[in-house]
């Protein structure tokens, strides 16, 4: 077996996740281990099918993603960012790439809400 590891990660203003443990699988057999962070996987070398989801409420696999891959005798270094909405799918490559998908989207949103409630109070003031 290989020393290979994935790093799963979680945006910081998704903080609900850290109250589960993504689970990874690798060609459909679930691998052990638990919480975020850096995680040994073990894989022989060879052509391999990883998942990783985290279990939620709704959806109940969030955030999945699945990479093909072939692992070198060496091992493979991978990364998995959580995606800042549950529904959408999560990111899973190599280390220091990955993004938090969704992330725009929900901060453009925040802004968009503080703007009418900023304005709504701003009208409620003058009248």
């Amino acid at each position: 077996m290989n020393p290979s590891i994935i790093d799963l990660r979680y945006p910081s203003s998704s903080f609900l996740y850290s109250a589960t443990s993504p689970k990874i699988f690798v060609d459909g057999v679930e691998q052990a281990g638990t919480g975020w962070g850096k995680r040994p996987v073990g894989m022989a070398p060879g052509p391999h099918r990883i998942e990783v989801y985290v279990p939620y409420v709704l959806p109940l696999r969030a955030g999945r993603a699945t990479l093909d891959l072939t692992v070198p005798e060496t091992g493979v270094g991978l990364e998995y960012m959580a995606p800042t909405i549950t529904f959408a799918k999560g990111q899973l490559g190599a280390p220091g790439q990955q993004k938090s998908s969704g992330f725009r989207g929900v901060m453009a949103l925040n802004v968009i809400v503080i703007t009418v409630v900023a304005i709504a109070l701003i009208a409620a003031l003058l009248s």
